[in-house]
């Protein structure tokens, strides 16, 4: 039992860690609606108007569930999700501050004057395809259990389901009952069957809630004709600490993936990999590779989830062709997700061919992994694709992907000013290189490291064959909130203050022309930014508030 009560607050997302098999994995839900149609499986075509009633940080796509008798599918909980990865001797309590739910109150039995805290609810329309009985398995977990099991806090999951705009009725009941899974209906007393105390055993370790249910069904016959109006909402009941959070499965399926794919409205030849949208490692690896032989491919024997799609088209018949993403971004962050066994867009993907570059200059470098959970240290990277991006317009102008020692060669560039970004799923940058190509310039040792933080730069790019004339600059204070300033051994002409990811946020003119000079950053939300002077290389600024 614990003693004391303790209150704190983890960072949402666990973009990438290293897990052991048997712990859950939690993502953010960048679309809610594709995760909704894998929960209805064959049904999903039906899934519109998906709504969500609390915060985004209380929701989540779970992963690796078996131990705990549900695989994959959506968590909603009073608090914060990826909290549940701590052990059940850890309090996982947070207080959102957030609303409660009308409905919450109107099923079961509480005690008068009580009322509804830290409510997250998800409410969609639903039109059957086919007639069938609709089932879906879940579990419901609090860290209310085993303290004040029959007490006034009795955290309530509702299942409502409305046909053709009639009342709700809720389906997530005892099994042979119509009362309400919550806290007062199951627990070490009352129908403990369906109980499982998580004090100590397979999954105490890892599963911070004292308690939770066996896996439950939820059920209800859907009619071709009617529509349906359904309501997930989980709440805390009489006060908003000691977090609770429902767990609903997916439809386990095997699918594919399969459609057409055209570069410049020809029929496309190329490589076609398909990434796992939850990834458990810090690099994340294709589960599985095809061959797009005359326009099309199968993905096939994918498990219910979510994926993204990359195609590389053939580099001899394509030249110039860029790697993109399903269905139309060259990167990771900006592509859709396809949800298995639903994806809401079709499989195809039209590739576009950049113009190839006619320039006698190059750009190369290395890319290294760090691997220290494996105890080695700065591992060549092979397959990060390599994008050589127009300062100022953001396009892409060259690519390449790195080799089985990290290296990597981009030909033919242009006399120009350039970026670098490194596209490796699901690994954002937190530095960016910028620099300059003259004629005929070779660019060497434009590296980057991938670290547990993200992708940063690793030294300092020079020319080749010609000297390299770096100017020498600082910046002080850093972090700063307000007035920053710039001492440098030429004068400071132009400062541009970009994003993290090479995006122009504002250029200033010194007016003094010295060689030091001071600008204002009142106005700049707080992050992380580059401040560039004159055609140097850029230097990361923290910008706090007070």
């Amino acid at each position: 039992m614990k003693q004391l009560k303790t209150t704190f607050v983890l960072a949402l997302l666990l973009t990438y860690s290293n897990f052991s098999n048997s712990q859950l994995i939690y993502s953010g839900v960048s679309d809610l609606e594709v995760l909704i149609t894998n929960i209805f499986g064959v049904q999903c075509q039906g899934v519109t108007n998906v709504t969500l009633q609390g915060t985004q940080n209380q929701v989540a796509r779970f992963e690796n569930g078996m131990s705990l008798g549900v695989n994959s599918g959506l968590v909603l909980s009073t608090g914060y999700p990826n909290l549940s990865s701590a052990p059940s001797s850890t309090f996982s309590s947070v207080d959102m501050s957030m609303p409660g739910d009308y409905d919450i109150i109107q099923y079961g039995n509480v005690a008068t004057g009580t009322g509804s805290f830290d409510a997250i609810s998800v409410q969609f329309d639903f039109t059957p395809i086919i007639t069938d009985t609709i089932r879906f398995n879940y579990i419901f977990a609090s860290e209310e259990y085993p303290e004040f099991s029959n007490t006034q806090y009795t955290d309530r999951f509702l299942f409502l389901v409305s046909e053709n705009a009639g009342p709700p009725v809720n389906i997530a009941n005892v099994p042979g009952t119509t009362v309400p899974v919550e806290i007062n209906s199951i627990n070490q007393y009352i129908n403990s069957q369906y109980y499982v105390d998580n004090a100590s055993g397979l999954n105490s370790t890892n599963f911070v809630f004292d308690a939770y249910t066996v896996p439950l069904q939820a059920k209800f016959f859907a009619q071709v004709g009617s529509t349906y109006h359904i309501k997930l909402v989980i709440s805390d009941v009489s006060d908003g600490i000691y977090d609770s959070a429902i767990f609903l499965d997916e439809q386990e399926a095997n699918n594919d993936i399969s459609g057409s794919l055209t570069v410049n409205g020809q029929p496309a030849e190329g490589i076609l990999e398909v990434f796992n949208f939850v990834q458990d490692t810090i690099v994340a690896i294709p589960v599985e590779t095809v061959n797009v032989t005359n326009g099309t491919y199968t993905a096939d024997s994918l498990p219910t989830g979510l994926y993204h799609v990359r195609f590389t088209p053939d580099p001899v018949l394509f030249p110039g062709a860029v790697p993109l993403y399903f269905a139309t971004s060259s990167t990771w962050t900006g592509a859709d997700a396809i949800g298995l066994p639903c994806f809401l867009n079709n499989a195809n993907i039209n590739a576009d061919t950049l113009d190839v570059l006619s320039g006698t200059g190059s750009v190369s470098g290395t890319i290294v992994v760090d691997t220290s959970y494996l105890k080695s240290l700065n591992v060549p990277f092979e397959g990060a694709l390599m994008l050589l991006k127009d300062a100022q317009t953001h396009e892409t102008k060259g690519f390449a992907y790195t080799a089985s020692d990290g290296t990597y060669t981009i030909d033919h560039v242009t006399d120009g000013s350039y970026y670098l970004l490194v596209d490796v799923p699901y690994i954002p940058h937190t530095d960016t290189l910028f620099f300059d190509v003259p004629v005929g310039g070779i660019l060497l040792d434009a590296d980057y490291a991938i670290l547990p933080n993200g992708i940063e730069t690793n030294g300092t790019p020079y020319l080749g064959l010609e000297e390299y004339m770096e100017t020498h600059w600082s910046m002080a204070p850093n972090p700063a909130d307000k007035l920053v300033e710039i001492t440098s051994d030429k004068e400071v002409k132009l400062i541009q203050i970009l994003t993290i990811d090479g995006a122009l946020v504002t250029e200033i003119y010194p007016s003094n022309g010295g060689m030091k000079t001071s600008f204002d950053i009142s106005n700049l939300k707080q992050g992380v930014y580059l401040v560039r002077m004159d055609q140097s290389a850029p230097k990361r600024l923290v910008v706090t508030k007070q």
